[in-house]
């Protein structure tokens, strides 16, 4: 006596091809979503970056006027973060006023994603 033994289709034995579409879906979202986080701290973490060395940079200048006497203003273009040639940043030193101690005005501006940016420091001497 033979006893045969059937095989039953199941319905439920994977992933309907709906199924699929939406986990893929879901998951392209979630990756835009991240990508669009990762640029904009990116673009962040670059202007942060620039606006520090901008203000090294106006430092810089604040104590390159101290040194001079009676100190003298002027433009410095294309510095880099540490001041030599070859760079993004624009350092524009002004004298404001006439007599002692002299108020003194150090910007340093730099173009980013479009738009003009600036670090100013103020002194007297």
């Amino acid at each position: 006596m033979r006893v045969r033994v059937g095989r039953r289709r199941r319905r439920d034995a994977g992933f309907t091809m709906v199924e699929v579409m939406v986990a893929i879906l879901l998951t392209a979202i979630a990756v835009i979503g991240i990508l669009a986080l990762y640029m904009t701290q990116t673009r962040a973490s670059s202007y942060s970056r620039h606006s520090s060395e901008a203000a090294v940079l106006a430092a810089d200048g604040l104590e390159k006027l101290r040194t001079m006497n009676p100190p003298t203003g002027g433009t410095e273009t294309g510095l880099t973060e540490t001041g030599k040639t070859g760079g993004m940043f624009t350092r524009v030193s002004e004298v404001v006023g006439t007599s002692t101690p002299y108020d003194v005005k150090v910007t340093v501006s730099w173009e980013e994603s479009g738009a003009m940016r600036s670090v100013i420091v103020w002194g007297k001497m």
